[in-house]
């Protein structure tokens, strides 16, 4: 059975996941790119990107690559859209989650709400994702939720 970091690192890549397509989402909308669209032109089934999308399945590397390409590759005979940089999909949240993340591979969570500030207002940051994830159809795992609570109760006492 997973301990309570092993079951927030999950519901961590779940809240990165959702970051990093809700921030591609808002460079192809920017673009007037259709998640159809961009799935045929990554080489993928038509739903390919959705399912992604809704589901939250993790995005390989090199799929990410891909995917900047591919939107940049739709945009190019277009000069009134700018290409997306990486740095617009993967902002210092994203990189705040993922080192968080490293914490926890290192460090027990009761050490580090005890040790610094900042990760309870990290993880009060969270609660925001955590609802819309919660709105999604099974994603997030029960055992996910009660140990996010259980920290939310810890930091609020």
């Amino acid at each position: 059975m997973p301990n309570e970091n092993e079951i927030l690192q999950k519901l961590l890549l779940k809240i990165l996941t959702y970051r990093i397509t809700r921030n591609l989402d808002k460079e192809l909308e920017s673009r007037k790119i259709t998640h159809l669209e961009l799935s045929r032109n990554t080489g993928g089934n038509t739903n390919w990107f959705n399912r992604r999308f809704n589901e939250l399945k993790d995005i390989k590397l090199s799929t990410f690559v891909k995917i900047i390409v591919a939107i940049n590759k739709i945009i190019s005979e277009n000069s009134k859209f700018e290409p997306v940089e990486v740095n617009s999909v993967l902002t210092p949240e994203v990189l705040l989650m993922a080192s968080v993340s490293i914490d926890l591979a290192i460090n027990d969570i009761d050490y580090l709400l005890a040790n610094d500030e900042d990760f309870k207002k990290f993880f009060l940051s969270m609660q925001f994702y955590v609802n819309n994830i919660k709105a999604l159809n099974n994603v997030i795992a029960q055992e996910e939720i009660a140990v996010f609570e259980k920290i939310m109760i810890q930091i609020n006492d």
